[in-house]
């Protein structure tokens, strides 16, 4: 299978080509100047003398803050939403299969079950907005796709909350996470290669929601965080996201059921501490600093 793949630097798109790689698939990874959203005749005027099966999108904007920005809003709308319209028309009319990504921040996080795939979007903030938009547009053109929705993403080759806890429980004494806000952590691995699982057992199209087993809240993120990584020192306190000034309002809830995507691919998938476990060991050690 030769497979297009945008946004192969970032922390989902490198464990793409990674496992891409190493199970025989054939790539092309465009860049950022060569194929960039923002600007959608680059799309057009890079594929069309280029022979692929698969377009798989991991190119967005997901600094859920800075999204924010009314300055960066035209951007990010293009870059999260608009773009997936024109990837979904490039790819019904060339008869090629799309991947793309979505975000546990299309929901409200005001139902108290975790999300299933049937559930009314009603993003709070910007970036789930234009995600939601992305959606809807990517749905209207209706090529054969997997729309993969996932929450917490952590990996290498980005900025994630793994990271940033590592850093802060190494320098500062005394920190304080938010305890009331619960959803599904996500190693960039494991959602790569349930995205490969889907195009390998030529799953049924559609809309699916991934994240590893079992379901958290950030305060008690962190506190595994700290487990594994051995950095005791610090003080981990609980706190509520009313005292907590942030640009983009998060959803209380945001887990996924799983039954879906279990389903499509035939067996569970491994808890999120062992996913942890799996990234500060093989990844995030051997990152540079």
């Amino acid at each position: 299978m030769k497979i297009a793949l945008l946004g192969s630097t970032g922390m989902l798109g490198s464990k793409m080509a990674e496992i891409l790689k190493a199970k025989g698939h054939e790539l092309l990874a465009p860049s950022h100047s060569q194929v960039d959203l923002n600007r959608p005749y680059t799309i057009e005027n890079y594929f069309k003398d280029q022979t692929f099966d698969v377009l798989v999108n991991c190119a967005g904007f997901t600094r859920v803050d800075a999204c924010e920005e009314p300055a960066k809003f035209s951007m990010v709308l293009n870059v999260n939403g608009t773009s997936a319209g024109w990837l979904a028309k490039y790819c019904k009319r060339t008869h090629r299969i799309l991947v793309h990504f979505s975000t546990d921040y299309v929901f409200n996080g005001q139902k108290e079950e975790p999300y299933l795939e049937t559930d009314k979007p009603d993003p709070l903030n910007t970036y789930g907005k234009t995600k939601w938009q992305g959606e809807k547009l990517l749905r209207a053109e209706d090529p054969f796709y997997y729309l993969i929705r996932t929450s917490w993403v952590f990996g290498p080759k980005g900025d994630n909350f793994v990271s940033r806890m590592a850093d802060l429980l190494m320098t500062k004494p005394r920190i304080e996470v938010v305890d009331d806000q619960v959803g599904g952590p996500t190693y960039s691995g494991d959602l790569a290669q349930f995205t490969m699982e889907l195009l390998e057992k030529k799953a049924k199209p559609g809309l699916y929601h991934f994240s590893n087993a079992g379901s958290v809240s950030w305060f008690e993120f962190a506190q595994e965080i700290q487990k594994q990584t051995g950095y005791v020192s610090c003080e981990i306190a609980p706190v509520s996201s009313e005292n907590v000034f942030r640009p983009a309002q998060r959803p209380a809830n945001s887990q996924f059921d799983l039954s879906k995507a279990t389903g499509a691919v035939g067996h569970a998938f491994r808890v999120w501490q062992e996913a942890l476990g799996d990234y500060l060991m093989k990844d995030f050690n051997n990152e540079p600093a």
